[in-house]
């Protein structure tokens, strides 16, 4: 019995590849979705494997279209504007779920996880919770669900928000 010989994969050939292809402002626009702390044009053109002149105009027309902000001018820093990163989402859970109805299904899928995280703090919201009344041996999977529970009551929001949107839609 002859045994096969694996694929030959080069996944971090193919990854190289891939990002080669994509253009600068690409990268840029990418890594600029990304931040959530104050930044140089220095460091995003580090990320965006650019150099920092290339970076520039990108990064002003990001804050021209309210993309980025400028969080510091000395030294020159930018962070996501949450309001559009927020938008975006929005934005992508209308076209995921199409209807009102489909939404409504996973807003009370949302809901039910968010009770139950409710349960396991006893504690009426996230912001209610102080990690340091937790036994230390059980800490770190109390933030995990304590991050779980941050995310969910977010995305809730978004998901009620995405349905207001797409019931304006369909009114007759």
């Amino acid at each position: 019995m002859s045994e096969e010989t694996p694929p030959d994969f080069d996944l971090t050939g193919e990854w190289e590849a891939r990002l080669e292809e994509r253009t600068v402002v690409e990268r840029v626009s990418e890594v600029a979705m990304a931040l959530t702390a104050p930044t140089s044009a220095r460091e995003i053109a580090e990320r965006a494997d650019c150099a920092t002149a290339e970076v520039r105009p990108h990064l002003e027309w990001l804050v021209e279209r309210g993309i980025l902000e400028k969080a510091t001018d000395d030294p020159m820093r930018f962070v996501r504007n949450e309001a559009y990163a927020e938008f975006r989402r929005i934005t992508e859970l209308t076209r995921e779920f199409e209807t009102p109805a489909a939404i409504a299904d996973a807003i009370t899928e949302y809901r039910e996880r968010e009770r139950d995280l409710a349960a396991s703090f006893e504690a009426a919201s996230p912001d209610a919770v102080v990690l340091a009344d937790v036994e230390s041996e059980d800490r770190d999977e109390a933030y995990d669900r304590l991050s779980e529970w941050r995310a969910v009551t977010r995305r809730l929001s978004e998901l009620h928000d995405a349905k207001r949107r797409l019931e304006s839609r369909h009114v007759d």
